[in-house]
Order: C-alpha cells, then structure tokens, then sequence
C-alpha cells in the first residue's frame, strides 16, 4: 500500500509492539483506508489493549517518547516522525477491545502486520460517533461495503 506508507519511526514503534507484546488496533478512517475504502486521512488512528509500561518502552525503541497526557490533554507519542498517531481512548460504537480484536483483519503495511478493525465496525463506530466528519464518511464506506457484497455475488 505505497499511499499508506509508513515512516521509518512508525515501522519502528509497531514493531516494537510486537515485540514487547502491546496489542492494538488500527481503527477509524485509517483502518478504512487498509480496508480498501476511497476516503483519506492524515492520521493513523490506534486502539491501544491497555496502556502500560510497554507502551512507553516501545515508543523510546522507536526514538521516540510517550506522554501519558494529563487533564485535557490525551495521552499521546512524541518524537520524530511519529505525529501521524492519534491514540484513541474511547471508541465509539464498538465491543470491548478483546472483542473487536479477535473479530480484527490483519493487514501488511510495509512489511508490518497490523491488526484493523474492519469496514463494517468502522461504519458502526462512524454512525455512534455522529460527529459531522464521520457521517460525510459514511457514504465512501458503504458504498465500498456494498462494492465488495456485489463482487462476491459476481
């Protein structure tokens, strides 16, 4: 996926997930632009299991830092190359995250195997959310949704 390219410091961070076990999920507009929808974003949107000691560790493999956020401010990771990644603490419209994990595709970006949520739960998270940019959405998804139903007919 050229148009999905990652940085070296993003190859780095999720590979150092996998390494000290952090599970998560891709999720959102990125996890529908993996999934094959016409729709674009400038972040990648990740559903962190449990956030711990191996997330930090992880974000420094990566020469980068995380930031547990306080008050108003959310949690997020710091350093070059790594502010594409928005984490994502409250995910609308979806089960807990051992259930949408095991019901997740895993798709390879560069080489990285990620975990994403498909289409169809990010059209229901998109519908809970109701913010005015996830329902502009919501056609490109179901009009991709109802694309791969016709081709499966075919």
């Amino acid at each position: 996926m050229e148009d999905f390219a990652l940085t070296p410091a993003e190859r780095r961070l999720f590979e150092a997930f996998e390494e000290r076990g952090v599970r998560f999920l891709v999720i959102g507009l990125s996890a529908a632009v993996l999934e094959g929808a016409p729709v674009a974003t400038q972040d990648i949107d990740l559903w962190l299991e449990r956030i711990d000691e191996r997330v930090a560790q992880a974000a420094a493999d990566a020469k980068g830092f995380w930031i547990s956020g306080f008050g108003l401010q959310p949690p997020a990771f710091g350093g070059a190359d790594l502010d594409r990644i928005d984490v994502v603490l409250t995910a609308h419209g979806l089960n807990d995250f051992a259930t949408e994990y095991e019901g997740s595709v895993v798709r390879e970006v560069d080489g990285i195997s990620l975990h994403v949520l498909p289409l169809e739960r990010v059209i229901a998270s998109k519908r809970a959310t109701r913010r005015p940019k996830d329902l502009a959405a919501l056609p490109a998804l179901e009009a991709t949704v109802a694309a791969r139903a016709e081709s499966n007919e075919a």
